[in-house]
């Protein structure tokens, strides 16, 4: 009888071990250092990123991604994603433009003071910002991100659970062609 309880208790054992580490391999929580994505995400939140999602499809427009940065693939970066594979990309007038269309972004609260651009995403890469676009290391900076160092898509921030912000919304809308 107890050989039975013991084996009984081993698989579930072995059962909860397994979805442990399936669960590790397809979410995870990086803590977001620095505050180049406020007003939506500010510093020291913690992010829940899926990553199977960006296995399976291209990132859209929108989405905030968790990546290796390419200059130094140890260290993990969350941005939101403006331009993908192909598209023209350029910022100035207080305004990110793509494809010659204008990003209608409502997360954005301070319009970038910069210009940058027009230059196509490569292939095989994406073109990222941070929502605080005056104070941000990104693509603006030091070019496309390739999809290989893609880690996940971000779905919420919280911090600890006292602010807790539903990431994975409506993406941006362009402005018609004028």
């Amino acid at each position: 009888m107890w050989r039975h309880i013991v084996a009984r208790e081993a698989i579930h054992l072995m059962l909860l071990l397994a979805s442990m580490a399936l669960f590790h391999r397809t979410v995870s929580a990086f803590e977001v250092d620095g505050a180049s994505m406020a007003p939506t995400i500010y510093p020291h939140e913690y992010v829940i990123v899926d990553r199977i999602a960006t296995m399976l499809r291209l990132p859209q427009r929108g989405e905030v991604i968790v990546f290796r940065y390419p200059g130094n693939p140890r260290i993990d970066y969350v941005k939101r994603v403006v331009g993908l594979p192909g598209e023209t990309i350029a910022i100035g007038r207080g305004r990110v433009w793509v494809n010659g269309r204008s990003l209608n972004e409502p997360y954005v609260r301070e319009r970038p003071r910069y210009l940058w651009g027009p230059a196509v995403v490569p292939p095989d890469s994406i073109f990222v910002l941070g929502d605080n676009r005056n104070s941000s290391s990104d693509s603006h900076l030091w070019g496309a991100v390739p999809l290989q160092n893609i880690v996940g898509r971000a779905w919420f921030a919280y911090r600890p659970f006292s602010r807790l912000t539903w990431l994975a919304g409506r993406a941006p809308e362009l402005e018609p062609a004028q």
